[in-house]
């Protein structure tokens, strides 16, 4: 079938603007029309690179408004996106015509009894992890609490909680869906399984989640965590550390501690450092850490402490390292099976620090990463058990490329393109050299974590053999490719 182009609204009459408003609660508010100070701050978004001027921002008050707007859009073929946390690399949060923005919609209820939580889809991820360790429960949810539930959950989602129970998509159990008529539906086992199926990994391929409900975890609101942070000489050593903290701490733990791996750039040298998590008493989480000790971190004395669970995810912690001028990034990713190649290791850190190296005014607060992190519970579902593709055991390498001058966004997108590929070129010769290289080829796997990409990728590194169904169920709930922000399938390509 023949799609029209989708128009930004720019052209639409003020009487058609006021059928919108007459139809919801919420506000409607418009670019030129409504007043500068009540516009520009809806714009904002984490990463500014990614801001545009929507002619056309509507802040629903209940599903009903949700329905009414999405109606709206089909009615008037407009381009549209979907706003919840604003929290990402990419940009699927922003556009030119009309966003559903979602963050007056909240609110979180909790059943402590039956170990549930229902939380409307404008919800962040702090939301609903302060709700549930109120009552001495977990979620499922991602690295920092300033992610909306939308974004995470439908894009798969990966946490320190994900060792011991899955992914967030793989704690949902059900969800209410506005499809692109507007019709509003539930998507669980029981219900709309195919739509189920593809909402755990699909993103907003099929529809906007205007509630999810998520199983909770009993668990004590106290977990041991910290930094530890090396001197540039320590670099090699640390990266030497990097299999026998996964294989003998990691994986020996039973998805209690997790352990991530960073480098950052100071002076012109690399600072290599560890963000560590333990799930249990001081006592046994200081066993998981004394690698780090010996090793000789630059401040032995603060690394780790027992603090709540929300505090580790408190974006607010993560926000110092990030001086306000530095507020355009791109992040990409990539993986690399164990036992890690330590040459590919060090070359990454290499490469990392050359590219920082040529702009170390605009790149300084750069970040390479390694997740070191268990993922036999997230590899152990069957890939096609959800949409979401990547379920295999490996180490995440991942990027963030941050600077401050819009001037620098088309050379520092090539740039990260460029890394990311020789980083890649580097595994897969490694693996053909092992006699595995079918691994992380788009063959069982995919090779990146889509909620950390640049948002050009090819689909099939994105959904890898579940892209096929993909398609199947995007001409069921969406042929005219109303959802199109997020890795977009087409189902006719």
């Amino acid at each position: 079938m023949g799609r029209s182009k989708r128009v930004d609204g720019s052209n639409l009459s003020s009487e058609t603007l006021d059928s919108l408003r007459s139809s919801i609660k919420g506000k409607v508010v418009v670019k030129g029309q409504s007043p500068e100070e009540e516009y520009r701050p809806l714009l904002e978004r984490w990463n500014r690179m990614h801001i545009k001027e929507a002619n056309i921002i509507v802040l629903p008050e209940s599903e009903e408004d949700v329905s009414a707007t999405v109606k709206f859009v089909a009615e008037h073929n407009l381009d549209v996106a979907i706003a919840s946390g604003r929290h990402t690399y990419s940009g699927p949060s922003s556009g030119y015509g009309l966003i559903i923005d979602m963050r007056n919609l909240r609110k979180v209820s909790v059943d402590a009894e039956k170990m549930v939580a229902v939380a409307q889809g404008g919800s962040l991820a702090g939301d609903i992890e302060s709700a549930a360790e109120a009552v001495g429960l977990r979620p499922v949810m991602g690295a920092v609490n300033a992610t909306g539930c939308g974004g995470i959950t439908t894009g798969g989602g990966i946490g320190n909680l994900s060792a011991q129970y899955g992914l967030v998509a793989d704690n949902l159990l059900a969800a209410r869906v506005a499809l692109a008529d507007g019709s509003i539906v539930i998507a669980s086992e029981e219900e709309n399984q195919d739509l189920f199926w593809g909402i755990r990994g699909g993103g907003s391929n099929f529809g906007l989640v205007t509630e999810f409900t998520y199983k909770l975890h009993k668990a004590d609101p106290q977990v041991y965590s910290g930094f530890f942070m090396f001197p540039p000489d320590k670099v090699d050593a640390y990266l030497e550390l990097m299999n026998v903290m996964h294989q003998d701490y990691v994986m020996k733990s039973n998805g209690k501690f997790a352990c991530n791996g960073f480098t950052a750039i100071m002076g012109g040298n690399p600072i290599p450092g560890f963000l560590v998590w333990y799930d249990g008493p001081e006592e046994e989480g200081k066993k998981y850490i004394q690698p780090l000790l010996d090793l000789g971190p630059i401040y032995p004395g603060s690394g780790a402490e027992m603090k709540c669970h929300t505090e580790t995810t408190d974006w607010k912690q993560f926000e110092k390292m990030f001086p306000p001028q530095f507020n355009r990034l791109v992040g990409t990713s990539t993986q690399i099976s164990y036992p890690l190649s330590v040459d590919i290791l060090k070359r990454t850190v290499q490469k990392f620090k050359e590219v920082v190296a040529t702009r170390p005014e605009n790149l300084s607060v750069s970040k390479l990463l390694f997740d070191l992190r268990d993922y036999s519970k997230v590899a152990s579902v069957p890939l096609d058990a959800t949409a979401y593709a990547n379920r295999r055991e490996g180490c995440l390498i991942g990027v963030d490329f941050i600077w401050d001058k819009e001037e620098l966004d088309k050379e520092m997108m090539q740039v990260t393109k460029d890394f990311i590929a020789e980083v890649r070129d580097w595994i897969k010769q490694d693996n053909e050299q092992k006699g595995i290289a079918d691994v992380g080829a788009h063959v069982a796997a995919t090779t990146l974590y889509a909620l950390v990409s640049d948002g050009d990728e090819k689909l099939v590194s994105v959904f890898g053999p579940n892209l096929g169904r993909m398609k199947e169920l995007k001409k069921k709930y969406d042929p005219g490719m109303m959802w199109d922000k997020w890795y977009p399938v087409d189902p006719e390509v």
